[in-house]
């Protein structure tokens, strides 16, 4: 089940790291590039959130609702005024996909994993407090787990640099996967062609391996739909 994948995720993230937080997270040094994070007057307040965030994630047994509350409120004693500031968000999204772009760079694809699908968890945060109606949490559990295919295609994508160019082509060719979002889907782990795979035509936030689970997921995924529904018809002039 979802519990089980998250928990094994983050068990291979942080193996021969003995939990020590500060020790997964990727060093900066003068000879390696940030991959688009710049460090401000407020780096040690970024650093303090971002290593805060992630023990706070580790914390917790259980599903991303759970883990990411653990977090927030990990963060929310620390820095409460972070959580308010976008600016900063930003800076937090930056610094994960430092860290998650190092560790593909360095082989270390688990912790990649991971930091990926936090820095995702930011960017549609601070996405939600524009206009989005909620956090696309497949996507994150599709990240934890991803195969490197889509891991580097989603780095790729927000890092400025050139950096994951080489792996790209590496990668490219391997068939890309995706989670279902039926939560009592049969397959192993819930993983299935991406090209195979039907999405909701409403919302096109949620994925299914098959007409029989989408239609085993419709009464709790139509609420959320219907929530994302009405959020787009109150953008309409």
């Amino acid at each position: 089940d979802e519990d089980a994948l998250l928990d094994e995720a983050i068990k291979l993230a942080v193996a021969e790291k003995e939990n020590q937080v500060g020790k997964i997270f990727a060093k900066k040094h003068s000879n390696v590039c940030y991959h688009g994070y710049v460090e401000t007057k407020d780096r040690f307040v970024i650093e303090d959130f971002s290593e805060a965030f992630f023990a706070g994630f580790m914390s917790t047994r259980g599903d991303l609702v759970k883990r990411i509350k653990a977090a927030h409120d990990a963060t929310n004693e620390q820095n409460p005024e972070v959580w308010r500031d976008s600016s900063k968000l930003k800076q937090i999204v930056s610094s994960f996909l430092f860290n998650a772009t190092q560790h593909v760079l360095e082989e270390n694809i688990e912790g990649a994993q991971l930091f990926a699908a936090i820095a995702y968890f930011f960017q549609e945060y601070i996405a939600v407090c524009v206009d989005k109606p909620m956090i696309n949490s497949s996507k994150m559990l599709e990240l934890v787990q991803a195969d490197l295919h889509t891991l580097v295609k989603y780095l790729k994508k927000n890092i400025p640099c050139n950096c994951l160019d080489k792996k790209y082509e590496e990668v490219k060719s391997i068939t890309k996967m995706g989670v279902c979002c039926n939560d009592k889907c049969s397959l192993p782990n819930r993983v299935v062609e991406r090209s195979k795979m039907l999405y909701c035509t409403r919302c096109r936030d949620a994925n299914y391996c098959s007409h029989e689970c989408q239609k085993a997921a419709w009464p709790f995924h139509k609420i959320l739909c219907e929530k994302t529904d009405r959020s787009e018809s109150r953008k309409q002039p």
